[in-house]
């Protein structure tokens, strides 16, 4: 009997530890793919394009090294799944991005594509966002919710954690 209660209230807490370290660990892969991409194509002198599908939850990375954005023979593109039970999304109909804007409905937005490019300065082409969500949480909450922000100007791509009791900007 003491067994059986000590069962019943440890197996949610393990689920919920289980999903919050799932959603940590791919949510800093992700993070740290564009942050390699960043230095990638600052130490070779050439551009790295990242793309974003999100209907497919996977991304990929292109070592352009003819800058036409475009995957050639001979340049190395990789893609990435994501994993894990973690997908592109957020629960509800729109979200808050870092920088307080609202009513975005877009999982991956990053400009008029999902596409991001990174420069020899290590510059990207354009600033923009991803939202990550495990699929647990897809259709009742935003509490493990993880963002991606990257900043044109400097290439810089910031991890970010939702939390709904901090307003008017729930990232942290």
């Amino acid at each position: 009997v003491i067994a059986s209660i000590i069962l019943a209230t440890a197996i949610p807490n393990f689920s919920g530890w289980r999903t919050n370290s799932q959603i940590r660990a791919e949510s800093n892969r992700v993070h740290m793919d564009l942050l390699l991409a960043r230095m990638t194509a600052m130490k070779s002198g050439r551009n790295i394009v990242v793309t974003f599908l999100p209907g497919s939850n996977s991304y990929s990375i292109l070592h352009d090294n003819n800058a036409n954005g475009i995957a050639d023979t001979g340049e190395p593109l990789s893609t990435r799944v994501l994993e894990n039970h973690v997908q592109f999304g957020f629960f509800g109909p729109n979200m808050t991005d870092m920088d307080g804007n609202t009513g975005i409905t877009e999982t991956v937005k990053m400009g008029p594509s999902d596409i991001v490019t990174f420069d020899p300065r290590g510059q990207a082409d354009l600033s923009g966002v991803l939202f990550l969500i495990h699929s647990d949480d897809a259709s009742s909450s935003n509490d493990r919710l993880r963002g991606i922000s990257i900043v044109q100007a400097t290439g810089s791509a910031e991890l970010w954690r939702y939390n709904a009791s901090l307003t008017p900007i729930p990232w942290e």
